[in-house]
């Protein structure tokens, strides 16, 4: 039923910026060249908030966040985005995760796999801890 009553956000923004809904979230994006491509994510946030509003949908501002992904060559020119949901500056981030995933403005992925090694490493510890006593064969198997 959710997915139904939320099928039209993506048309209301669609002329202006990209959308892509997941459950019950939301990524509102757009390639920024200029100040005219900030605007048009400014105005589809602001429809965004727009239909929350009308649907009586109540939005957490607190984990709207913004984040720029970027060549190492690239970067903001000094520009820094001002975006804002509801009157509220919404918080620009290094870093973000997304369904168990970490990602960074360069994309490489870097924190993602070393919280990956740091929990193989965990359950390693834990075998280690539990099973001391057993087989060097059975311990391989676990």
């Amino acid at each position: 039923m959710f997915i139904i009553f939320i099928n039209d956000l993506v048309d209301l923004c669609s002329d202006i910026i990209k959308m892509h809904l997941f459950a019950d979230d939301a990524k509102l994006y757009c390639h920024v060249k200029n100040h005219g491509n900030m605007e048009d994510l400014q105005t589809g946030i602001k429809k965004f908030v727009e239909w929350t509003d009308k649907w009586q949908m109540k939005l957490n501002i607190e984990k709207c966040k913004v984040i720029s992904f970027h060549h190492r060559r690239y970067s903001n020119n000094g520009v820094i985005p001002n975006y804002t949901m509801n009157s509220k500056l919404l918080e620009e981030v290094t870093e973000i995760k997304d369904l168990a995933v970490y990602y960074d403005p360069l994309l490489l992925f870097d924190k993602h796999i070393c919280e990956k090694v740091k929990k193989a490493y965990m359950m390693l510890g834990i075998i280690k801890r539990n099973f001391i006593h057993i087989s060097r064969n059975c311990f391989v198997t676990l």
